[in-house]
Order: structure tokens, then C-alpha cells, then sequence
């Protein structure tokens, strides 16, 4: 299965199987974390204070008030593994 990995602090963007982006550093489902549920999504470089979970969890955001780029990162987050699946 190959994923597209999208780190939502730097944009980086990788088509990895789940393996390869756990080696390199990936928090990303299904290694780290459950599909379908909010987490980081990070890149082996970048921390987890840009993330959403962290401006849910630690800043208290609400979904009414998610700026453009998160709320994007919250839709795709919902629909995974679909909306991440290279086929």
C-alpha cells in the first residue's frame, strides 16, 4: 500500500508505504496513530506544535475556527485512508 504523506507544518508532501514513512521519521497512521482520527501528521523535521491536534489539545481551537489549512488537514483526516491512498 502506498500513502501520500503530507506534512501539515511544511507542506512536504512523499508517496511512502507505511514502513518507509515510519523509518524516515513520519508520524503518520498506520504505524503511528489510527486513520480517521486527529494527530499529528509530521514530517521526520518538523514538530508537532504547528499541527492541529496541538491547536485542539493545547490552544483549545475549535472546529469554527480552524483557519483554511487546518480545516483542509481536518477533511483529509476524516476520509483517510482514502483521501491518502495512491492507487
Amino acid at each position: 500500500m502506498l500513502l501520500r504523506h503530507i506534512c501539515e507544518v511544511c507542506g512536504k508532501e512523499e508517496v511512502l508505504s507505511p514502513e518507509q514513512g515510519y523509518d524516515q521519521g513520519w508520524d503518520y497512521p498506520p504505524q503511528m496513530g489510527q486513520f480517521k482520527i486527529i494527530s499529528p501528521r509530521t514530517c521526520g523535521n518538523c514538530a508537532i506544535n504547528g499541527t492541529l491536534w496541538w491547536a485542539i489539545n493545547m490552544e483549545g481551537k475549535q472546529a469554527d475556527s480552524f483557519n483554511e489549512k487546518q480545516l483542509q488537514t481536518f477533511n483529509r483526516i476524516l476520509q483517510e485512508p482514502e483521501s491518502i491512498l495512491v492507487t
